[in-house]
């Protein structure tokens, strides 16, 4: 049974000319840093930001993304737990009570100082953001 405010919200269509919220699919190449925070990480010294169709990034791309060259650009990153290691990601959150270690869905491709490529959501803000939705590792190059 669908709730009945979901069920108005599926009816009604869009209102005609009204702009809709766009927070395009971003990939970024950059330095992971992270801060005393466990949840808050920064990618400095990042390049060029381009717009992709897919939240994911292919085996494929990495020789591509490694060649990408740094720049001056700071995003705060958003939804770091999956793409830190297991400890860290147990650090975030409830996730420490909730998990044991061996139970963290965590792919540890975000380590701190290392380059690496980001797809997320990007977030138009002060400072700007992505919302993570895949991380790859490019190594440990960062000045």
């Amino acid at each position: 049974m669908i709730a009945p405010a979901l069920a108005v919200a599926l009816l009604v269509p869009p209102v005609a000319g009204a702009q809709q919220p766009k927070s395009p699919i971003v990939v970024v190449v950059g330095c992971a840093l992270k801060s005393a925070q466990p949840r808050i990480w920064t990618l400095s010294n990042a390049g060029e930001r381009s717009e992709s169709s897919r939240p994911g990034i292919a085996t494929d791309d990495l020789e591509q993304l490694a060649k990408r060259p740094l720049g001056q650009d700071i995003y705060q990153l958003i939804g770091v737990a999956d793409f830190v290691d297991a400890d860290a990601s147990r650090t975030i959150g409830d996730r420490g009570a909730l998990l044991p270690r061996s139970r963290v869905n965590a792919t540890g491709m975000l380590g701190h100082g290392h380059r690496v490529a980001v797809k997320g959501l990007y977030i138009a803000a002060t400072p700007p953001r992505i919302n993570l939705t895949s991380v790859a590792d490019l190594g440990p190059s960062c000045p």
